[in-house]
């Protein structure tokens, strides 16, 4: 029981660096979602494939159903939208494939 209430005390403050787009409800987002990896892309390869187009700061990969995604978070929105344009435009795979790219959303939970 106060097990529970402490990580709902802390839960609010947890990520909300305002440099990120995730946490932060006043900053800029900066987190892209890719959808259509290869099941077996690892971490350090979807950051090395799109620090070609600017800093990462964090990649996050998980499977969804039979799909494999990734939120991957820049230091800036024009990073992050210069990534989805290279993606989009097919002049930039990740992990040797096509994938798609949407700038992340808010949580709203």
């Amino acid at each position: 029981r106060s097990r529970s209430r402490s990580l709902r005390r802390r839960s609010p403050g947890r990520g909300g660096n305002g440099k990120g787009g995730g946490g932060d409800d006043d900053g800029p987002i900066t987190t892209v979602f890719l959808v259509g990896l290869p099941h077996d892309a690892r971490e350090e390869e979807v950051r090395g494939d799109l620090e070609y187009v600017g800093p990462v700061s964090r990649v996050v990969l998980m499977n969804r159903g039979s799909e494999r995604n990734a939120f991957v978070r820049f230091t800036s929105v024009e990073h992050a939208e210069r990534a989805i344009d290279q993606i989009l435009a097919g002049k930039l795979e990740v992990c040797q494939a096509r994938v798609k790219a949407e700038m992340a959303r808010r949580n709203t939970n």
